[in-house]
């Protein structure tokens, strides 16, 4: 049996003590107001014992009630569960410790970020301070030096001009809820689209681009705009990150109504450690390499995005000196 309120218990403890009195009454009393003072006496256990539980228990724990269902959005508490009070708020205790955890890991990713955008501005500003600083300790009337310096200035705002526009794509994959413009889009024809685009990068570091087209369809249904910068993401890190001489396929299998597609390479590869974390902003496994070599620290943060917005995974598994394969699945278009 279950007691939820104050007049409940006190009737419940009433009762008990009614019996213990009558006992006590019957076997002590002889006067003919028996019945009346056992009468009473109930009464007066009632009103008594109900203000005790009301006052020191009840409304204390429904001031906690209340707390716990404003905090979840509940207008006002409609049954007062005592048997169940400290079950809810352990859990609503736990469920505040998780929201806790989860505002700490966003303020310490927050300031990570910050630190990583400030980093990345700081490298090209610096460059271009230095290189006007040259110009105008005299350099700007010596040919040779002010073509070459201009050049290196042009290059390091390009940079940020690239860290500003990945940072706006990311930004704007991450807080708009944009509509994808899904259609039919032969996906071979991308990917060839992509390699002319890559061509002469890949050609200046003598890697091999080929497609391996095992699925019986072409056609999948996608954004093609933005399918389409996964694809140069993918493959112009396969190159830039791949070996003198080696290649960058693009695969292509069936799984049912779905395709499967996979960008793969025989380049240095990623050490295990650094998978888990290879998607976030400005995540660098060589820092210094990579800086070397151009890119924003962006580009696979970006094709997380846009594989998520299409409602898949984007994977990836990689061994050091052997290569690298990132994989995801678009949905294939039915026949005409």
């Amino acid at each position: 049996m279950r007691f939820n309120t104050p007049i409940q218990i006190a009737l419940f403890l009433s009762s008990l003590l009614f019996l213990i009195a009558g006992v006590l009454f019957y076997l002590t009393a002889a006067t003919s107001h028996f019945f009346l003072s056992l009468i009473l006496f109930f009464f007066f256990s009632v009103i008594v014992i109900y203000n005790i539980v009301k006052r020191m228990l009840h409304e204390k724990i429904k001031v906690i009630y209340k707390n716990i269902y404003k905090v979840k959005g509940t207008p006002k508490v409609t049954e007062l569960d005592i048997e169940n009070a400290a079950k809810k708020v352990e859990d609503w205790a736990e469920e505040k410790e998780n929201e806790i955890l989860a505002m700490k890991e966003s303020e310490n990713y927050r300031r990570e970020f910050i630190g990583n955008v400030s980093h990345e501005l700081k490298t090209p500003i610096f460059n271009i301070q230095g290189y006007v600083q040259t110009l105008l300790d005299g350099g700007l009337h010596d040919n040779e030096v002010n073509e070459k310096y201009l050049i290196r200035t042009n290059k390091s705002v390009d940079r940020m001009i690239n860290i500003v526009e990945d940072l706006e794509t990311i930004t704007r994959l991450e807080t708009e809820k944009s509509e994808l413009d899904i259609r039919k889009v032969n996906i071979k024809s991308l990917v060839n689209d992509v390699f002319e685009l890559l061509e002469m990068k890949a050609g200046s570091l003598d890697v091999k681009l080929s497609i391996k087209n095992e699925s019986n369809s072409e056609f999948v249904l996608c954004d093609q705009d933005k399918i389409q910068q996964v694809f140069v993401n993918l493959i112009s890190n396969s190159i830039k990150y791949g070996k003198k001489g080696g290649y960058t396929e693009v695969r292509f299998y069936d799984m049912n109504d779905k395709l499967l597609i996979e960008i793969a390479d025989n380049g240095i590869g990623i050490n295990q450690e650094h998978l888990p974390r290879l998607f976030e902003r400005f995540y660098r496994v060589d820092k210094n390499r990579s800086r070397k070599i151009g890119g924003t620290g962006l580009g696979l943060a970006i094709v997380k995005h846009i594989i998520e917005a299409h409602n898949q995974t984007i994977n990836v598994r990689s061994t050091t000196n052997k290569g690298s394969t990132f994989s995801f699945i678009l949905e294939k278009a039915k026949p005409n």
